[in-house]
This record gives C-alpha cells, structure tokens and sequence, in this order.
C-alpha cells in the first residue's frame, strides 16, 4: 500500500513540476519519500525542483541519497554535477558529472550531450580556478622581485651619500633592471594572461587534448584511441548519439591534427591540462 500510495504523490508532484509549481511538487514528492523512502527517484523528483529554485543544498542532500540508494541512476549524479559547480566545488562536481557521462553512454540516454556540456564547464571552471591561482602567485612573485630591487636601490643609495653621479648612476642602473624584470614577465604569455584551450581541441571521452582526433559518420570528433576502448566497453555506436559506428568508419581529421599540434607547440602548458 506504501508503494501506490507513494507512486500517487510523486504524479502528483510530476504534474505540478510541469506547472512550474516547483514549491508544490516538493511538498508532493516529500510525501512520496514518506511512504516509500526507498525509492531513488522521488529524491531525484525533489532534487530537480530544488535545482529550479537554485536551493543547492538540498539539491546536494538529495541527489546524494539517490545514489546511495542506486548508483547508477544518471539522473543523481547529473544534478550533483550542476549544483557542486553552483558551489564552486569544481574538482567534485568533474568527478561526478564523469561518472553521469559514462553511465549516460552506456544507457544511452537522451540528454547525454547536455551532460557533456555540464562536464565541460565544470572542467573549464576547475581550469579557471587554477589559473587565478596562478596568475595570483605570479604577480606575487614579480612584486617580490621587484621590492628586492628597490631595497638594493635604497642601499646604494644611501651609501652613495651626496655624490650626484654616483645617485645618478644608481637610479639609471635600477631602472634599467627593473624594466628587463618587467619585460622577461610580460614576454612569456603564461604568465601575462589567462591560458585557455578550445573546446574543439578536447575529446569528448575523456576530455584531454586530442592526438590522434578522428570524425565519426555522425560529425563528431574523438580521439581515437578513446573510441577504440568505448567501443571495446559499450559496442560499435557513436557515445554522443548512439547510432552504429565502427573502427572502419572512422576518418582521421588531419586539419583538426594540425591546429592542435601548432597550439601545443606554442602552448607547452597545455599538455598538462
């Protein structure tokens, strides 16, 4: 009776969701969990009203139970994906919308590719996250340099005395190497500006930069060993759609090989990312 019960609240909740009626629906699905609090989806219901009123908490708590009481369900791990990047746990919500993409291909649902976007920006995101790091310790690390220079400046300049050429002849040597500093600083673009990669040049498997990238029959480019081993795990269909694809249909896409291996060769950091 618990079960019937339960499955009458959550369509209730299903009908006042598709109002718009999110605080409603909550209500609808909290009783569902009530009678019934072994069912992963009345959770995954709630998580997603809670997602549309940006209550990210709730979303975390939530999706969480669902997994724990199934972890394979896409749909948890999705939301937890989205709301940790509402977070700015950005390292977290990778991990988890990784494990959404993969069970996503395997089950092929439909919204696999919304998935992939959601991985991309929380990667882009975590990406972001290092470079305001970096970028935080190199402008340190040029006032540091620079602040030793100006005590050596003061040294000499106090020990010159009155001497006006000596004075004359400290400040025009300083100046000198603190703009040779400053130059070698804003020569290297790593440490002048923010490192970006295209997302055309990422595979769409395990989102590294591309080698070897090679186009499926349905347009979409993966590295080819990623492929390989998809087709290995999940059969001969294309991750992003589905449809049938195997290693002969597979077409090497030598221009993307070309942009990519000419960005890497001014952008060595990239390898890392």
């Amino acid at each position: 009776m618990g079960k019937e019960e339960a499955e009458y609240y959550k369509k209730e909740g299903n009908k006042l969701f598709a109002e718009h009626r999110y605080e409603d629906a909550i209500k609808e699905y909290s009783t569902a969990i009530i009678k019934d609090p072994e069912e992963r989806i009345y959770y995954t219901n709630r998580a997603l009203c809670y997602s549309k009123l940006e209550d990210y908490d709730k979303v975390i708590n939530d999706t969480r139970k669902a997994i724990e009481l199934d972890n394979t369900t896409v749909k948890a791990y999705y939301l937890l994906g989205q709301a940790l990047i509402e977070k700015k746990q950005h390292t977290e919500a990778l991990n988890k919308l990784k494990i959404a993409y993969e069970l996503a291909i395997q089950q092929r649902v439909k919204y696999v590719h919304d998935i992939l976007q959601a991985l991309l920006t929380a990667r882009k995101k975590k990406w972001d996250d290092q470079e305001a790091a970096r970028l935080e310790r190199e402008s340190s690390l040029l006032q540091y340099v620079k602040g030793l220079v100006e005590a050596e400046r003061q040294r000499q300049l106090e020990a010159a005395g009155d001497d006006a050429e000596k004075i004359d002849e400290v400040n025009y040597l300083t100046d000198e190497q603190e703009a040779k500093i400053q130059k070698v600083f804003e020569q290297s673009k790593e440490n002048l500006m923010r490192r970006e990669i295209p997302d055309a040049y990422l595979d769409r498997i395990s989102f590294d930069v591309m080698h070897d990238p090679v186009f499926t029959p349905d347009g979409f480019t993966y590295e080819r060993q990623c492929l390989l081993d998809h087709f290995a795990r999940n059969g001969n269909v294309d991750p992003i759609t589905g449809r049938p694809c195997t290693e002969k249909d597979l077409i090497p896409n030598r221009s993307l090989k070309e942009a990519i291996e000419d960005f890497l060769k001014e952008n060595g950091w990239a390898a890392d990312y």
